[in-house]
């Protein structure tokens, strides 16, 4: 197995530190003000970095991932979705997604991640992925963590994607802001639920909890 995949299916990445503790103290500052932090890692063997993205939000991990979790949902808020749909449930917590991106000169792009939803003993959340197939994408693993964080939560969002075309080096930075831009629109969108619509956040909260409750995964 090649190094690089067998990092990549490893989920070595998943840390169990606090994520703060990934942050010197100026990252931290940052963060806290309410701004983005992203730190790129070269990987050895691969045009695009790993991407850590760092936002806190002002509301429960609880209500954070419970946003997230409604894949369906995704294309309403997320730039530049333009398909989000279940089109397997495996479990309560697992579940195949397939999504569609418009993607800048290139065709647009449409693959099948799984989705798992996983509780932290410390009442944060893990939703990790991996791609099972895609139109143009050799290889993708991830993951959102979700902790308590002052008021509110911190999130980090880890994504390592092995591009497919040959224009992997021009892609490079519109997929870094793809990335940024997701995250800053979970965080919206979450907090826009929470002041909005608060009835429909509960409601995917219950949904949430059942999920992990009936489907405990490890």
């Amino acid at each position: 197995m090649k190094p690089l995949l067998a990092f990549l299916l490893s989920g070595s990445f998943l840390m169990a530190a606090s994520l703060v503790e990934d942050l010197d103290p100026k990252q931290t500052e940052e963060v806290s003000g309410g701004a983005q932090v992203v730190l790129l890692e070269e990987v050895a063997g691969n045009p695009w970095p790993k991407v850590r993205i760092y936002q806190k939000v002002a509301a429960s991990p609880d209500e954070v991932a419970a946003v997230f979790c409604d894949y369906n949902a995704a294309k309403q808020y997320v730039p530049k979705i333009i398909k989000s749909e279940v089109a397997r449930q495996i479990s309560p917590c697992v579940a195949e997604v397939d999504y569609g991106v418009d993607v800048p000169i290139l065709p647009d792009e449409f693959y099948t991640a799984r989705n798992t939803l996983m509780s932290e003993p410390d009442g944060g959340y893990v939703i990790k992925w991996h791609l099972l197939r895609a139109m143009q994408t050799k290889a993708s693993e991830g993951n959102l963590r979700i902790e308590k964080w002052k008021d509110g939560s911190l999130i980090r969002y880890t994504n390592l994607v092995i591009p497919g075309s040959r224009m992997a080096g021009l892609l490079k930075m519109p997929a870094i802001d793809q990335m940024r831009s997701t995250v800053k629109a979970i965080v919206a969108q979450v907090e826009k639920q929470k002041s909005e619509n608060p009835e429909s956040l509960k409601t995917n909260v219950q949904a949430l909890e059942s999920a992990l409750k009936s489907d405990p995964v490890k």
